[in-house]
């Protein structure tokens, strides 16, 4: 095994001389840190180095690749994800793929070299390409997002369940004109929930706002919200549902500005309880989504899979739950 003395020997200069040259590089000439630094990569010195490194630092890494941390569910789930899997003695890096699988590849590219014991991620819909591409082989388990041709493990909320029980709920105040605010359906989540609408049995106008960021999502709800307020009064939606936090909040900045009561003039559902749904001045009738429990389900399946396990493919789904607050009433007669 190379070492500095050899490294000097085959230099001819001291071994002292070797190592300033490679930890305290400004105690010796730019000539001799460049001879150093060659002869040690040709020796193998540093590919030594290398490889004690990574090994060191990641034999307990897991990486974590969320959609949007912009997004205060995307957080929620990192959150969830690395306390649990820091009580299990893991340490995790995390990467985000704003649901672009350019991005999603070119992480997984980076992270190559640090030999990781896992992978969670918020896949993108091209998850599939990207992770045969890559080649990897380390046990991955999707969160918040099922890609059934993939053999990985999932955990997931019931999207379309969720949004039956805000459509029930809404029709059941004696709303009949409600609009639905969306984001892309390309998207596994907004596609889930705009088949939550055409299966409740409740009609509902879907509008499509087609954005991937957060602030893209808020000013696409911002200006749909204001087409569907211009209509005349008697055509106007009752009831107006962001499918996530960021359509939401451009949908009350909307009414805000327009000088819409809620929920005298219109109610407003939020697909996801964001903190500030229970603090806004009406606090917003919200659709709470199990998050911490989906970042700890999703960490147990990865550790598990770490740890040997051989179990058939695990397709976890669990249930959210409606927060009525006062954002929501029944529609004034016209």
């Amino acid at each position: 095994m190379v070492n500095i003395s050899q490294i000097a020997s085959h230099l001819g200069i001291s071994p002292s001389t070797v190592s300033r040259a490679l930890k305290k590089p400004n105690m010796v000439s730019l000539e001799t840190r460049h001879q150093v630094l060659a002869a040690a990569e040709q020796l193998g010195y540093l590919k030594k180095l290398r490889d004690d490194v990574t090994s060191a630092s990641s034999s307990n890494l897991i990486g974590v690749i969320a959609a949007d941390l912009t997004n205060s569910f995307s957080n929620a789930i990192v959150k969830a994800v690395t306390d649990y899997l820091d009580s299990q003695h893991y340490s995790v890096i995390i990467g985000c793929n704003y649901e672009h699988s350019s991005l999603e590849s070119k992480i997984l590219k980076q992270w190559a070299t640090l030999n990781l014991r896992g992978l969670i991620i918020m896949p993108t819909g091209k998850f599939g390409k990207t992770i045969t591409s890559t080649s990897y082989e380390k046990p991955v388990v999707l969160v918040d997002r099922q890609l059934d041709e993939l053999k990985f493990d999932c955990v997931i909320e019931d999207n379309q369940a969720g949004v039956g029980l805000i459509l029930n709920y809404l029709q059941e105040l004696g709303h009949e004109k409600i609009a639905f605010i969306s984001g892309s359906k390309k998207v596994y989540t907004f596609a889930q929930r705009c088949q939550g609408v055409e299966q409740s049995g409740v009609k509902a106008e879907v509008h499509e706002v087609l954005a991937d960021s957060y602030e893209e999502l808020f000013i696409g709800a911002f200006e749909q919200t204001n087409i569907l307020m211009l209509r005349a009064p008697a055509l106007r939606p009752t009831a107006i549902v962001g499918a996530n936090n960021a359509i939401t909040s451009g949908i009350l900045y909307a009414l805000n500005l327009k000088g819409f009561k809620i929920p005298q003039d219109i109610s407003v559902v939020s697909y996801g309880d964001s903190g500030w749904c229970r603090f806004y001045p009406t606090p917003i009738t919200s659709v709470c989504q199990p998050v911490e429990e989906m970042g700890r389900m999703a960490a147990t399946l990865l550790l598990d899979r770490i740890n040997g396990s051989h179990e058939q493919k695990q397709n976890v789904c669990l249930k959210s739950m409606l927060l009525r607050r006062a954002s929501t009433s029944s529609p004034k007669e016209s």
